[in-house]
């Protein structure tokens, strides 16, 4: 893993075989005390876990992949966990296959093969995610 912070406040970011996607924009945000941010990336992957969330049931329903995998698109964004503890990296992830097809949904996580290049850019604001009954998911919060 390589990062750089860019004068425009972005942090451009390099990963490297075997390194995992969610987990290395954590630790890339806690390092550089990113709260807040727009994530966006492509490259490939060999490993990728995906999931989709059924609101019925209030739970996700993952799904593994194993291959050689084209990161089509990789969108999301950073917030803080409830008391601002920790960076929260939620990303969507859509996949190209061998076959061409294309899968997607939100990125459990994926391991990079042979590359994967992603741009975080911060944005001035305070936000946490907090558990929402109704959904049963972790929901924004905006504070600032």
């Amino acid at each position: 893993m390589e990062y750089k912070k860019i004068d425009s406040g972005a942090v451009l970011l390099r990963l490297d075989s075997g390194e995992e996607i969610v987990s290395s924009l954590v630790t890339t945000c806690k390092k550089n005390k990113i709260q807040c941010a727009l994530v966006s990336g492509l490259g490939a992957c060999r490993k990728a876990e995906i999931a989709h969330y059924d609101p019925g049931a209030k739970k996700y329903h993952n799904k593994k992949f194993e291959g050689k995998m084209e990161i089509v698109s990789l969108l999301g964004n950073i917030t803080m966990s409830e008391g601002g503890k920790e960076p929260i990296a939620h990303l969507h992830i859509a996949l190209g296959l061998e076959d061409f097809s294309v899968v997607g949904g939100h990125l459990v996580s994926a391991e990079i093969n042979p590359t994967c290049e992603i741009t975080i850019t911060p944005l001035n604001a305070k936000i946490e995610r907090k558990f929402d009954e109704r959904s049963g998911l972790k929901l924004q919060r905006f504070l600032q």
